[in-house]
């Protein structure tokens, strides 16, 4: 037994003072603001520690026209269903502390220990009537029969639900509620009947539209105001039908490439290294290398990396480019029989064949 069941009666009074004290800071520090921030426009809310107070969202973000009103006497607030409805036939979850979970400690013994139902790592101890949790040493869970925390290989822990926590936000909500995670637009929010808050991921190349509150492309995803902007996914190694692994030219410029690594699901890779060519070389995707830039053929812009000089053409040796700031400003063509070099920077009637202005 690593977790004497004899402590001091003093150390877990006050430790179910703070369990609760905290309980009790969360709600009240959990704001209507905080509320509709997050949820669609113009839902009914439960003002949070009311029973009969309810609040409309405003239709925009940076509205503030709040609706609210309390319900008639007798009435409570059912968030479900958006309207007041007799106290008898509504639970409500501020009518006690705060907590809508049901209070282990009520019946039984000062210095009872008790599993905590939402995590094997921690435990409850009873004292005066009250839960106060604590949680195992490090790599230990807490064995409900023994009421001591072992290690892991005496006591195998019930699976517990994934995703899914208790969240002061779903008190005040309809159930079923989805929202946007406003922390990452290709994630979404759930509050379940069970007050229970699940964290939800789009499919793979989807992000969550805030407007219409699915599941879209990432390329039409309208993202939460309050969400970080999208990453921008890049697509250079190819689709879930024709994937590409290895050394990619970039095709936005002549000297940079991506490195495509294999995906354990065989999907492409969606954030490939992206390295550069140092001046002077140009990617070839035949040798996969660097190699000076007139031994590659580039289709792009060819003045990458020049300022104020001249550079041949794709396509034709006898043409040649001005670049200013590493752009084609103006372009040109030798006299007939003369061929633009790269290297001495003028029309040579020697017959040029670099690779760059090959045809």
């Amino acid at each position: 037994m690593l977790l004497p069941k004899m402590c001091m009666r003093t150390t877990f009074t006050l430790l179910a003072a703070v369990a609760i004290s905290a309980v009790q800071s969360e709600m009240e520090a959990l704001t209507v603001e905080d509320i509709c921030k997050q949820m669609p426009p113009n839902i009914f809310i439960l003002r949070p520690n009311s029973c009969d107070n309810w609040v409309q969202c405003p239709s925009t973000l940076s509205g503030q026209d709040y609706d609210e009103g309390y319900c008639a006497f007798g009435l409570y607030f059912n968030k479900d269903l958006s309207r007041c409805e007799s106290s008898e036939d509504v639970t409500c979850p501020f009518e006690s502390t705060g907590n809508n979970d049901v209070n282990q400690c009520a019946s039984m013994k000062d210095g009872t220990f008790l599993a905590d139902p939402t995590n094997c790592n921690s435990y409850i101890y009873c004292m005066d009537g009250q839960e106060a949790y604590s949680n195992c040493p490090r790599d230990l869970v807490f064995h409900p029969k023994k009421g001591s925390c072992v290690y892991s290989n005496e006591y195998q822990c019930p699976k517990q639900a994934e995703n899914l926590t208790a969240s002061p936000i779903c008190n005040s909500i309809p159930g079923e509620t989805v929202f946007a995670d406003i922390t990452d637009c290709t994630k979404y929010q759930q509050c379940g009947q069970d007050g229970k808050l699940s964290s939800l991921q789009c499919a793979e190349g989807q992000a969550f539209n805030y407007t219409t509150l699915k599941c879209v492309a990432r390329k039409e995803a309208v993202c939460h105001p309050l969400a970080p902007e999208l990453e921008a996914e890049i697509e250079i190694c190819g689709t879930e039908d024709l994937v590409r692994e290895g050394y990619i030219a970039d095709d936005q410029s002549c000297s940079a490439y991506y490195i495509c690594a294999k995906q354990k699901d065989g999907k492409p890779d969606r954030k490939p290294m992206h390295l550069k060519c140092q001046e002077g070389f140009f990617f070839d995707s035949a040798t996969w290398s660097c190699r000076d830039r007139l031994n590659v053929k580039c289709a792009l812009d060819r003045c990458e990396g020049m300022d104020n000089k001249y550079v041949n053409v794709a396509g034709d040796c006898s043409a040649y480019a001005r670049c200013k700031n590493g752009v084609t400003i103006a372009s040109g063509k030798c006299d007939t029989n003369y061929f633009f070099d790269e290297r001495t920077q003028g029309c040579t009637p020697h017959n040029i064949s670099y690779i760059a202005c090959s045809a």
